[in-house]
């Protein structure tokens, strides 16, 4: 992983074989940012998607293990546990040129991957709200009603 600053932003770069979210959390620790929001592209491997289903308070599960084309990751970082937590979606394309996606629980790069990190000078955490069954960004370390 490589990582460059510009106006407050970063430009980051996984190299292939890195683990998705091992290396973002590197990255948070080595330049402190806590909050923030994230987009990319590139190309990914064995990748774990969900979907949550809201009756049964649980994700369903699927692996992706074939070299897929990462044409959107969108995301943001918060605080969970007070440690840096990355929430994202991406939407995949496969070599018949379908697409699929989901929430994103792992993934390694296959080729590359090119992620804007965009920081905010917030403090946000995430708590647990039981009617979701998730834990969720809490704005002013209020929940919702």
């Amino acid at each position: 992983m490589d990582y460059r600053e510009s106006n407050g932003s970063y430009f980051i770069r996984l190299h292939k074989n890195d683990a998705v979210f091992s290396s973002l959390e590197k990255f948070a620790k080595e330049t402190g940012v806590t909050c923030g929001t994230l987009n990319g592209i590139g190309a990914l491997k064995n990748c774990e998607l969900g979907f949550y289903h809201l009756d049964k308070k649980e994700y369903e599960r699927k692996v992706f293990p074939e070299e897929a084309e990462l044409l959107s990751l969108v995301g943001n970082c918060s605080l969970l546990e007070n440690k840096p937590f990355f929430h994202i979606h991406t939407v995949l394309g496969a070599s018949d040129f379908s697409t699929y996606g989901g929430h994103l629980f792992s993934a390694d790069v296959a080729v590359t991957a090119e992620v804007i990190f965009r920081p905010l000078d917030l403090e946000i955490h995430r708590g647990f709200e039981e009617d979701i069954g998730l834990n969720l960004l809490q704005m002013c370390g209020h929940h919702h009603d």
